[in-house]
């Protein structure tokens, strides 16, 4: 039997009580004597803002939990079908967090410190002179286990945003407003060659600001700008390594934008350094071979309009003196078409006086079909009058050098972009670990109650949904424990929209949860493609939670998944959400590396980056699109052939 009685308006209460009953709390009453409740309703009633359903037993109870979500549960002690222990038992074993105090006729310490240990919030006697205080303990019940919630969500936050530095492959070091290191992450300890916990707490000034040459400045407090320095530092067993250091202030924008501490990411760029080194000396050779005369010197008569081509300059293309005119349109008809009309405006520029040299690099086609790259170098010479008469230069082949410049642009950006996070994975394990055992417990329980209901019983297609509930969860904690092990390199022809449906299985609750429809649409059929199956489920995880970040903010989204065959040989995902868009001044440097200001407020400014690199090891492309009112579009291409 149940019964409901709505209480929504009482007596007259003062200000400072209306500051304290500021909302509708929701009621459940679970006790078998009328006059009991009537008494709470009643008490509820004087003080306001309560609405209080009644249940007179433990069946009752469960009958109306799952149809109303309550801030708080009265739960008395006797029950016609049971006892209030066995209803904090049933609430904790069915995943019910709703408060719970206890109210019983017996002033036992012993039953309540039971009850308290199974979960119940608070404690009160019928009949006591402390019966009054009900409605004050409910709302401070209530306020405390909200408080509970939130300090739980904050403690996960920081402890994924922790994991999250422990695995990117920068090397972190904090340090707080105070002067004492906080934080030192693996790479760190990996990069220096140093234990990190020996460090921690200790003044940051004695104990890592002198290891590095220059040393690390501290920037300052009322600023938030950085510089990228490259620094030195020698390892303990010897080896001097070239780092690339980026110092910021830590801020919490949340209080004020309030200093917090200092942060120092920094990377080994050792080879780099050497290839720039390798680059330097490059062209002390190349100043010593033009000395030597070993460069193509052209001399431009403008009076007799006589174009001077040096043998040797001609034979850096590949043909002999003769095979080339002394003439200014055919020498330039060998530079390739995109730089002809820079060469020729450069050249005029310097005849008529607007710079003082003559200086281009360009591209002119060999005799073998390659294309070579040019420096060309000149002066304009002038007579007494300031008549220009002459145009006199050299050139000389620089296309190694034009190569080794690109190997350094190609390394620098893949040591910018190169991260890689397991935080997700090692979450995954522990959330599976914690629940494998209990739904092994609920399944098996399930099936023996199946056996003993009889087949007509109401109650056998309850046991029935509560074991096929049971499979439908260990599969996914499954799929969790698989997702969790460590990632292999192993190359293997898998499926896309396979790849995609295990990141939904995994996080696809999370939206359900937010009431946020997901809506996926995976094209059939799509080709099969070589890659790490691991490593795009990581990609899709990742893309997925930043999509889910931008939606999480109480109102309904949608995030759409897409895949498709796109243009020949390559396969198309997308996955778009209608939440907070990126602005446009952050869409180009999106998928670098940024713990201060994440694009958009998505994620904590790394997975972005890690995405990238998954998808460039791929050999994919990725972009993203964003615009007010448009949603935000994030799309990946892969070659049909994946990895190689």
């Amino acid at each position: 039997m149940m019964r409901s009685l709505q209480v929504r308006q009482g007596k007259p209460i003062g200000a400072s009580e209306r500051a304290i009953v500021n909302e509708l709390y929701h009621i459940l009453a679970v006790d078998d004597d009328p006059a009991q409740a009537e008494l709470v309703t009643e008490l509820l009633r004087l003080s306001g803002s309560f609405a209080v359903e009644w249940a007179d037993s433990l069946q009752g109870l469960w009958e109306r939990l799952p149809f109303r979500s309550y801030d708080a549960i009265l739960l008395d002690y006797r029950l016609p079908d049971g006892t209030g222990l066995e209803a904090l038992e049933g609430l904790r074993r069915r995943g019910y967090d709703t408060p719970v105090v206890m109210v019983t006729g017996q002033g036992d310490e012993r039953l309540a410190v039971q009850a308290l240990q199974l979960g119940a919030k608070d404690y009160l006697v019928k009949g006591s002179s402390e019966l009054h205080k009900l409605p004050s303990l409910i709302q401070k019940t209530i306020r405390e286990h909200h408080l509970e919630r939130s300090v739980q969500r904050s403690v996960e936050q920081i402890r994924y945003q922790a994991l999250l530095l422990n695995n990117v492959r920068d090397a972190v070091v904090v340090w707080s407003r105070e002067g004492r290191i906080t934080y030192w992450n693996p790479a760190a300890d990996l990069l220096l060659g140093l234990n990190g916990k020996e460090f921690l707490g200790k003044p940051v000034e004695d104990v890592y600001l002198g290891l590095f040459s220059p040393q690390v400045s501290v920037p300052p407090a009322d600023g938030t700008a950085s510089m990228e320095i490259e620094r030195q530092y020698r390892r303990p067993d010897g080896n001097v390594l070239w780092v690339s250091s980026r110092v910021s202030t830590l801020r919490d924008f949340g209080a004020g934008n309030r200093l917090i501490g200092y942060l120092d990411v920094f990377r080994d760029i050792t080879e780099r350094k050497r290839a720039e080194q390798a680059l330097v000396l490059s062209r002390e050779r190349y100043a010593l071979a033009t000395a030597a005369g070993r460069v193509g010197v052209w001399d431009w008569n403008l009076e007799t309009g006589e174009y001077y081509i040096d043998p040797n300059l001609k034979a850096l293309l590949g043909y002999t003196d003769g095979e080339i005119p002394n003439q200014f349109e055919a020498w330039v008809s060998h530079i390739q078409l995109e730089d002809q009309k820079a060469f020729i405006q450069e050249a005029e520029d310097n005849l008529r006086g607007l710079s003082s040299e003559f200086a281009i690099e360009h591209r002119m086609l060999h005799r073998d079909g390659t294309t070579r790259w040019i420096a060309a170098k000149g002066k304009a010479i002038r007579s007494i009058a300031g008549k220009t008469v002459r145009l006199v230069g050299t050139a000389s082949d620089i296309t190694q050098r034009k190569l080794m410049e690109a190997q350094i642009q190609a390394a620098h950006a893949h040591l910018t972009q190169s991260a890689r996070l397991a935080a997700i994975g090692e979450l995954a394990s522990g959330v599976a670990h914690h629940i494998n055992n209990p739904l092994t417990t609920i399944i098996a329980e399930s099936q023996l109650l199946l056996q003993e209901l009889p087949p007509d019983q109401h109650a056998r297609e309850m046991a029935e949904a509560i074991v096929a509930a049971g499979w439908r969860v260990q599969r996914a904690v499954a799929q969790l424990v698989e997702f969790s092990r460590p990632a292999t390199n192993t190359i293997a022809e898998l499926s896309i929209n396979e790849t995609i449906q295990t990141a939904l299985d995994l996080v696809g609750g999370q939206f359900q949860a937010d009431a946020t429809q997901l809506e996926v649409n995976l094209q059939p059929s799509l080709p099969s493609m070589r890659g790490n199956a691991r490593q795009l489920v990581d990609l899709w995880v990742n893309l997925l939670m930043l999509a889910r970040d931008a939606t999480n903010d109480g109102e309904s989204h949608r995030v759409q998944v897409r895949s498709e065959q796109a243009r020949r040989g390559f396969i198309q995902v997308e996955i778009w959400d209608d939440g907070k868009p990126i602005p446009a001044n952050e869409l180009e440097t999106m998928f670098e590396p940024n713990f201060l200001r994440p694009p958009g407020g998505r994620g904590t400014g790394v997975e972005l980056n890690i995405c990238q690199e998954i998808v460039r090891q791929h050999g994919g492309e990725i972009c993203a699109q964003s615009i007010a009112g448009h949603g935000t579009v994030i799309r990946v291409s892969f070659p049909r052939e994946g990895l190689k």
